[in-house]
């Protein structure tokens, strides 16, 4: 098997006496795109530093593109060149237009001047800056700050890329074609770390979920986020259910506004058919009864409150 793009072991931050990241251990394999939740302050953007070369940790060990994190100058370099990052708030040279922007930050990255400017118009077509590549970046919005952050963060085509809020300010058009490319990126082989608080977000794009809050609370496919949570049942009757209805056991109303009602269940397969049966033999009318499909919102805010 391939080797993971990022690799960790117990990779730990410390501010002075503050813990930011603790212990945090996972594997990134190429083309999978990882989402980083959890709530303000929990390590986010710190792992992400850390893992970019921007930041060392305080113990522990990192893997990344294959280079040690950490150990030697050159090694962090190398890691730097084979990432790309997207920060919360991008710096740009705003007196400078965004054309000069990715022509600086492109020869940073070691391009020859042919390979950057060929680059740096492909970019500024793809998240549609062309027409105004000349204007001086403090003129543009947040929104074209944040496209154009993203045309920088590609421009030397990394194999890993970091994405913290990448659609914030961005319209729903903006934010549909960045799901776009994330899904063609990953298709391409390209791992993707992306920090987001926007729940659907993830769900829509993540290959697999990492809740931290300062240590990692759940790491693994969205849908087995919650998947150990009791099931429930959405019940919508012609009357109002009777208030002395007894339920057989393992069941339970869990909400209930005039003809409908939230059963708590403790097996789908045994439960759902024995209260059934308790409505019907009860007289209630049934109209529905159905599996409750619970969001990666409702599960992740579950597990947040158990915590």
């Amino acid at each position: 098997m391939a080797a993971p793009l990022v690799r960790t072991e117990a990779l730990t931050r410390r501010f002075d006496d503050r813990l930011a990241v603790d212990a945090l251990s996972f594997e990134l394999a190429k083309g999978r795109v990882l989402a980083l939740l959890g709530p303000n302050g929990a390590g986010k953007t710190t792992t992400m530093r850390m893992l970019s070369g921007l930041l060392a940790p305080s113990s522990g060990s990192a893997t990344v593109c294959g280079h040690p994190l950490g150990q030697r100058d050159a090694d962090n370099d190398a890691i730097r060149a084979c990432c790309g990052v997207v920060p919360e708030a991008p710096g740009f040279y705003e007196r400078l237009s965004a054309r000069q922007n990715l022509r600086f930050f492109g020869g940073l990255q070691g391009l020859d001047d042919a390979e950057v400017i060929a680059r740096s118009e492909a970019e500024l077509a793809r998240f549609r800056l062309a027409e105004r590549g000349d204007e001086r970046v403090g003129t543009y919005s947040k929104g074209m700050k944040q496209r154009l952050a993203l045309a920088r963060a590609l421009l030397h085509r990394p194999a890993l890329l970091f994405l913290d809020e990448p659609t914030a300010g961005l319209d729903p058009k903006a934010t549909q074609e960045l799901h776009a490319l994330i899904r063609a990126l990953r298709d391409g082989g390209v791992g993707i770390v992306l920090s987001t608080h926007t729940l659907e977000e993830a769900e829509a794009l993540a290959d697999e979920v990492l809740v931290l809050d300062t240590r990692a609370v759940f790491h693994g496919p969205p849908q087995r986020l919650g998947a150990d949570a009791a099931p429930e049942l959405m019940l919508r009757t012609r009357m109002p259910l009777p208030d002395d209805l007894a339920l057989p056991a393992g069941c339970s109303v869990l909400a209930r506004e005039d003809r409908q009602a939230r059963i708590g269940i403790g097996d789908a397969e045994g439960d759902t058919p024995a209260l059934v049966a308790t409505l019907v033999a009860a007289g209630v009318h049934i109209l529905e009864v159905r599996p409750v499909s619970r969001s990666l919102r409702d599960r992740y805010l579950d597990l947040l409150a158990r915590r």
